[in-house]
């Protein structure tokens, strides 16, 4: 696999377009990533060498060389840890004539070839068209990078033209760490690999035009750059209680946190976020300041369902808002989670008891009454 998509390349360079030595550099990567190896459909030719030219193509009266060549630019290179967003880019063809080679002059007394090297010489301009472009979107670092939607089809795209925007939705993961990755827009597409035009007598003006077509591949890599939106960053680190009952009410838990990061939060709001089973009364735990290395307990009061699940472990997600050196207005969120218990009996108990009592005293009034 690795050696088609490397013939692919070279089958550039051989129909005369510039190929840098770098593009190995490139390619080996790229295939060394597995998602990567299937993205690239190389050619016929590339699988089995060169093929053989219908003999229409062998004495036509031109010999163009050159080959689209696809670029891509980013609107904007930066995402944030945790966020979803899109990633548009726009993709241009820098394609060229490189090499033009006229193999038969037409007969200066025959109006029907030279009309036909006319056409002949102005469709073989189409040859650096990239047609029916199709576009993968693929990131190497996929633990770190989610690719909502990695194709788009931007159609034709003629040498010099730029394509319109294409987006594409992806959300760098909140645990990726701050750097830059790379990414690779697989383009694959068609181009005319040859025209051959024949004049005929009886009808000069229409001559008969054939086309060669082929494809081609292009792995273009991308640098994305991942930060943080601040230097504050959280940790949980416990839940107390860790486990509340079923059916319970009114349970007051605390959470512990933790600024890891190397700024402050200031005006901080925590707010809490469960999953569905548990309800909050109090939601709102603020804080003025919380310096880095610093800890605090986060308050909050909240009901468990009759029907919460025993033995499950529930999310609770706390949301962060604050301001800290630079930024007002920030956010961010921690998962923790608690277990829910099976519905307490102690109550039930209770209760029985309590009848059973009623129920002795009730029946001594009852004999006393009967002796008297």
């Amino acid at each position: 696999m690795i050696d088609n998509i490397l013939k692919l390349s070279e089958k550039k360079k051989d129909c005369g377009q510039k190929n840098p030595a770098s593009l190995r550099g490139i390619l080996v990567p790229v295939v060394l990533t597995a998602a990567l190896i299937f993205c690239i459909a190389p050619s016929p030719a590339a699988e089995s060498g060169a093929p053989i030219p219908p003999e229409k193509f062998s004495d036509d009266y031109y010999k163009v060389y050159g080959t689209p060549d696809l670029t891509v630019s980013l609107e904007q290179a930066r995402v944030y840890q945790g966020e979803q967003t899109s990633l548009f880019l726009t993709l241009t063809n820098r394609g060229r004539i490189t090499s033009f080679q006229v193999n038969e002059e037409p007969a200066a007394n025959k109006r029907e070839e030279i009309l036909a090297a006319q056409r002949e010489q102005e469709l073989e301009k189409q040859r650096t068209i990239a047609q029916d472009v199709s576009i993968r979107l693929l990131a190497e670092n996929e633990s770190a990078i989610d690719i909502k939607r990695a194709v788009a089809f931007p159609g034709n795209i003629r040498e010099g033209q730029t394509s319109t925007r294409l987006e594409f939705p992806l959300e760098a993961y909140k645990n990726a760490r701050p750097g830059q990755y790379r990414l690779f827009a697989i383009a694959n597409y068609t181009y005319q690999r040859d025209v051959a035009v024949k004049g005929d007598e009886d009808r000069p003006e229409s001559p008969d035009v054939f086309y060669w077509y082929d494809s081609l591949g292009q792995a273009i890599p991308i640098t994305l750059t991942v930060e943080r939106r601040s230097d504050v960053q959280f940790a949980i680190l416990d839940v107390s209680p860790f486990a509340l009952a079923a059916g319970s009410q009114d349970n007051v838990i605390e959470i512990g946190i933790k600024n890891v990061g190397s700024d402050t939060a200031r005006d901080l709001v925590a707010r809490l976020r469960p999953e569905s089973g548990l309800y909050v009364s109090v939601d709102e735990s603020p804080i003025p300041a919380l310096l880095p290395g610093q800890e605090a307990e986060l308050i909050f009061k909240l009901d468990v369902s009759k029907d919460a699940v025993p033995g499950k472990r529930y999310q609770l997600r706390v949301l962060f808002e604050f301001s800290d050196s630079y930024r007002d207005d920030l956010s961010d969120w921690e998962n923790a989670y608690l277990i829910i218990e099976p519905q307490s009996t102690g109550r039930s108990w209770a209760a029985v008891l309590l009848l059973v009592v009623l129920a002795a005293g009730l029946i001594v009034i009852i004999k006393r009454r009967g002796k008297s």
